[in-house]
């Protein structure tokens, strides 16, 4: 298996990136204006005895578009294209956005597709009908795409599927699609390098994907978790909060613990702290399945660095009933369990100075 490895990285390293538009297309669902968009290799099952499905994608300045052609003897309300967006290199966290569309253009965001808000909002599209079905044109900005790399190729799988529903009662819905098994044909397409461009700085070597949300930009490190952010405007405390957890972010006065907004490094960076998971005190006896984590951020302008993730709830653990930070870098956390933490800031990151809590 491993002797397989440098030729899927060379097969990936030699796909052609989407071309780019010499100009913005209009968004009117003729697709002619999409040209030199790359027609996408269709499997066989994309054609049946009534309908049929072709699609073409292209990239112009930082958005990826999209134009399906439906043929179709009998367009249905019910029926229904669904495009499933992701890039495969970004991390084993990381999932696909899905959208879907009707001949009447974008329609609702199902509950179950964990496509963010920020991000449905962004989706634009348009349709053309006409006595063959309809044309879909669709524009993907950044906000619009899920978590990519941030240095390798930009290799990016779009599957789009048709569900064709006809008009007699009882009648099978006929499905199809440009995948087979969740992979394209011929393999995944490739993003142009310059959709990296939205992010505005560098981001540090330690950052393998990026994601692009409602507030600014996450960065993530290798094992995939949060590690850096960055914001168009000044970084506060719930701005950061928003921006690395949103809704999934603890409130510390619900779940008692001591976060001060008013931490300062060494250095003068201030430092705001994220909390998320699940308080295993919620229930009657304390779930040892469920923690609550707290991860802090040392903040200058609008950019975030992590300088530490620890337990903040644990079964063992208890509660953290004191945050403490010196002004020399001295970090102290204190359990209910009478452990206490202690840390030192190294430059970059908080190091555990002694041993004490598990």
């Amino acid at each position: 298996m491993a002797a397989l490895f440098p030729l899927i990285i060379t097969l990936l390293a030699a796909t052609a990136p989407l071309p780019f538009l010499g100009k913005d297309p209009k968004l009117d669902g003729v697709l002619k204006d999409l040209a030199p968009a790359v027609d996408f290799k269709m499997p066989a099952t994309a054609i049946a005895q009534s309908s049929a499905l072709a699609v073409k994608a292209a990239f112009r300045r930082d958005t990826v578009w999209v134009g399906v052609q439906v043929t179709d003897d009998k367009v249905m309300a019910t029926d229904e294209v669904t495009v499933t967006v992701f890039f495969p290199g970004s991390g084993v966290t990381a999932h696909g956005y899905t959208y879907k569309f009707g001949f009447d253009g974008k329609r609702a965001s199902p509950a179950d597709a964990m496509v963010p808000a920020w991000a449905f909002d962004a989706v634009k599209a348009a349709t053309k009908t006409d006595a063959k079905g309809f044309g879909l044109e669709i524009a993907l900005p950044p906000k619009a795409l899920p978590r990519f790399q941030a240095r390798t190729h930009l290799t990016f799988n779009v599957c789009v599927e048709y569900a064709d529903l006809d008009a007699e009662e009882g009648a099978a819905t006929t499905k199809l699609s440009t995948c087979t098994s969740g992979d394209m044909v011929g393999g995944p397409t490739r993003v142009p390098d310059e959709l990296r461009k939205v992010v505005k700085v560098v981001p540090p070597a330690d950052v393998e994907g990026l994601e692009i949300r409602g507030t600014g930009v996450v960065g993530f490190a290798e094992l995939h978790y949060p590690t850096w952010g960055y914001t168009d405007g000044p970084m506060s405390a719930a701005a950061l909060r928003q921006l690395i957890a949103g809704s999934d972010s603890i409130d510390p006065l619900k779940v008692k613990i001591p976060v001060s907004d008013n931490h300062m490094l060494p250095d003068l960076r201030p430092v705001y702290t994220v909390l998320t998971g699940q308080d295993p005190y919620a229930g009657d006896k304390c779930d040892a399945e469920q923690e609550v984590r707290l991860a802090m951020y040392a903040v200058k302008g609008n950019v975030a660095s992590r300088v530490l993730e620890w337990p903040a709830i644990t079964c063992g653990l208890g509660r953290a009933l004191s945050i403490q930070l010196s002004a020399e870098g001295s970090l102290q956390i204190g359990y209910s369990n009478g452990s206490v933490a202690n840390f030192a800031y190294s430059g970059d990151h908080f190091e555990r100075s002694e041993l004490g809590a598990k």
